[in-house]
């Protein structure tokens, strides 16, 4: 698929006011996912099912770096790419999952890749899975280096977050069983290693976040869990664990909430301040519902709240993927929720995303919009399967402070799949074929950072 850009400028399709000032409230963050130190955000897409020199599911990362006018220079990653370690080989997947933060301290964001399926050998052990990381600098990403093997645990893929989980002032790599203290070396190696880390009690991890969710001023790690088994009324049990960040480290999970749903198409989980008074939220996606939870107070949003346009049905999997980000500038930070299954105009899973604004009393549904591939100025058509809404991610492609909707479609042209930028200067889609790959079943858009 070729980029296609709208005449629509995308901050009036997203129904934001040109010129607003964000409020007084908004504290300013350093860029998330500034590979270039340019002063804009680069979007990511791990692209795990990609086809890379005639090897199936070799997998890459695709990268559209940020610019004054929005989305810019694309260019991808693969195994075979010039200093990143490794080879290409069939089925292993790289790109599976990926995680942004500046782990060397050097001012530029640099990108964790994991390949979950690839095989190899340390110290006379079979491994399953290797984790990546692709070094930040003026140029962009460049050269990689594999994290090194801790002694326990086979397993070297899963989902990580980045955070300052000690106060210290270095960024930090978290993940089931292990946190990775920085600053890094750029030969993978941490200041220090915690083993036995969890982040849950006795349920099944199905999502990470990390965020200030207490307001100290130290990264906490935020777990969605979900019960192995069904209880009496076939549903699930899930539960939101927090693990608090301290000047010791990260300490024991506490359940925050818990609630029952019906077998969700996926889950999701986010944080964000979306109500403007410093410490983030927590957003959980599940079921068919969006549940924010502050402080002891949750908000259950659906399609049948007020304000949030259609109306919850069977099938529907509103909130199965959410993301947090100030879209329209107003201090406050919005929800962008994928419903990926939504049906409309006869299309069976043709699929949508809303954005859920924040406020001072949080986000209500008021003033919600919806969009699919037939919403004027989005490029594409809608179509049954395309799964529109299946991934989403906020970045700040122009420096404008406001975060502009990332969107995917893993379905798209018979499994090809395809990303919507949702840009200041309009709104972009690319594909495989954008950075001269097989598009053929490569599912683009399957993976954005945690």
């Amino acid at each position: 698929m070729s980029v296609r850009r709208s005449l629509v400028v995308a901050l009036a399709l997203l129904g934001a006011t040109v010129g607003a000032t964000p409020l007084a409230h908004a504290q300013s963050q350093p860029l998330r996912q500034d590979f270039n130190g340019d002063g804009y955000e680069d979007q990511v897409t791990g692209v795990p099912a990609g086809q890379v020199a005639g090897k199936k599911r070799a997998g890459y990362v695709a990268v559209v770096y940020g610019s004054a006018v929005g989305p810019g220079t694309k260019k991808v990653y693969t195994q075979a790419s010039p200093g990143v370690p490794g080879s290409v080989e069939s089925h292993d997947m790289f790109g599976a999952h990926l995680a942004v933060g500046d782990l060397d301290g050097d001012g530029y964001a640099d990108l964790l890749v994991e390949t979950d399926n690839e095989q190899w050998t340390h110290e006379g052990i079979a491994r399953d899975g290797n984790r990546i990381v692709l070094w930040g600098g003026p140029s962009g990403l460049s050269s990689g280096s594999v994290l090194p093997v801790l002694t326990t645990g086979l397993a070297q893929g899963g989902t990580s977050v980045t955070g300052d989980f000690d106060g210290d002032g270095h960024l930090d790599l978290a993940k089931k069983g292990e946190v990775r203290f920085g600053p890094f070396g750029r030969d993978g190696a941490a200041a220090s290693v915690r083993q036995g880390a969890e982040f849950t009690t006795h349920h099944q991890t199905t999502d990470l976040a990390a965020g200030d969710t207490d307001g100290d001023g130290i990264t906490d790690v935020v777990a969605l869990a979900r019960d192995y088994d069904r209880g009496e009324d076939n549903q699930y049990a899930y539960s939101v664990t927090v693990a608090r960040g301290s000047h010791d480290g990260l300490l024991p999970p506490t359940v925050v909430t818990s609630f029952r749903t019906a077998e969700p198409w996926q889950e999701s989980l986010a944080v964000g301040d979306v109500d403007g008074d410093g410490p983030a939220e927590i957003v959980t996606g599940a079921g068919n519902d969006i549940r924010v939870l502050d402080g002891g107070t949750e908000r259950i949003i659906t399609q049948n709240t007020p304000g949030v346009p259609g109306a919850q049905e069977k099938g529907d999997t509103f909130g199965a993927v959410v993301s947090v980000g100030d879209v329209d500038g107003d201090g406050y930070g919005d929800i962008v929720a994928g419903n990926p299954t939504e049906d409309f105009a006869g299309r069976t899973d043709a699929g949508i995303f809303a954005v859920v604004p924040g406020g001072p009393d949080g986000p209500t549904g008021a003033g919600t919009r919806a969009f699919s591939q037939s919403s004027p100025g989005v490029p594409g058509s809608a179509e049954a399967g395309d799964r529109f809404g299946g991934r989403t991610d906020v970045v700040d492609s122009d420096g404008d402070g406001r975060a502009e909707p990332v969107v995917s479609a893993i379905a798209e042209n018979d499994w090809a799949g395809a990303v919507w930028l949702f840009g200041p200067k309009g709104t972009v889609s690319v594909g495989s074929g954008s950075f001269g790959m097989t598009a053929a079943d490569a599912r683009f858009g399957d993976r954005f950072p945690e």
